[in-house]
């Protein structure tokens, strides 16, 4: 099998998890790069303000972003600067805390018939359903979402949503509330089951050892209804059309 380029997220200083990550994949018969995560805490003032817009933040977001979710967006956004530089046709992106099943290669297998998509979420924490559903073989199962999973453990991009991603700068919430607002930038956004990526519990998230497991706690009850009433609307539209992405349908 042709495998895409995988591209493993991963701190300086946390190289045990890529490793971990890097030899599990390995075992599944796939070979990844390491990518060099972006530090939210060592940037500065003008470094941070050249990603991420405050002003907007306050206005259409419910609590201002802390350094370590900053920081995962930055890396999150070079990955596809990277995609769209090199002309990938589509990208494994894998943060470092993960389980990985023995089923990610045979998914990976299915990917090249499909068209059209511009990410595919291969992990979701909280088992939201799929709205509707495309069978593309005996083990697996293309959907799309009214509620997208929140996280970015693990996600195909291709060389159009990178491009859609990219349009993002400056961002003003973290990237993983970004991609629940699909229709802002008409991200076709798919799941594939079973999800053949989890969080791994044995690792702590660096965001939250950044933020010392909290996330900022600075919002106002006018501001919380205003985001919700936003993720209400905004979880009205499908997250892609299953039709335009596989001829099976």
């Amino acid at each position: 099998m042709m495998q895409p380029p995988i591209f493993i997220i991963n701190m300086d200083g946390c190289e045990d998890r890529w490793q971990a990550t890097y030899t599990r994949l390995k075992e599944v018969g796939l070979n990844a790069t390491r990518f060099p995560a972006t530090n939210g805490k060592q940037l500065s003032e003008p470094e941070v303000t050249k990603w991420y817009d405050p002003a907007a933040n306050f206005k259409r977001y419910h609590r201002h972003l802390t350094p370590g979710e900053i920081g995962c967006y930055i890396s999150h956004y070079r990955v596809c600067e990277k995609v769209v530089n090199e002309k990938l046709p589509y990208a494994l992106v894998l943060e470092d805390d993960l389980h990985i099943e023995d089923s990610l290669a045979p998914l990976l297998a299915l990917v090249p018939d499909l068209n059209n998509w511009d990410m595919i979420k291969l992990s979701d924490n909280r088992a939201n359903p799929f709205i509707d559903t495309l069978k593309l073989s005996d083990q697996f199962t293309l959907g799309n979402y009214k509620k997208v999973p929140n996280g970015t453990q693990g996600y195909l991009i291709s060389l159009a949503g990178a491009k859609k991603l990219l349009s993002r700068k400056p961002f003003y919430r973290p990237v993983d509330v970004d991609l629940q607002f699909h229709s802002e930038t008409g991200l076709q956004v798919t799941g594939i089951k079973p999800y053949p990526v989890s969080e791994d519990v044995n690792f702590e998230s660096e965001i939250a050892t950044m933020n010392k497991g909290q996330h900022s706690g600075r919002s106002t009850f006018t501001r919380n209804a205003k985001h919700r009433i936003r993720l209400f609307l905004q979880r009205q539209f499908r997250s892609a059309t299953l039709k335009d992405i596989s001829d099976i349908c």
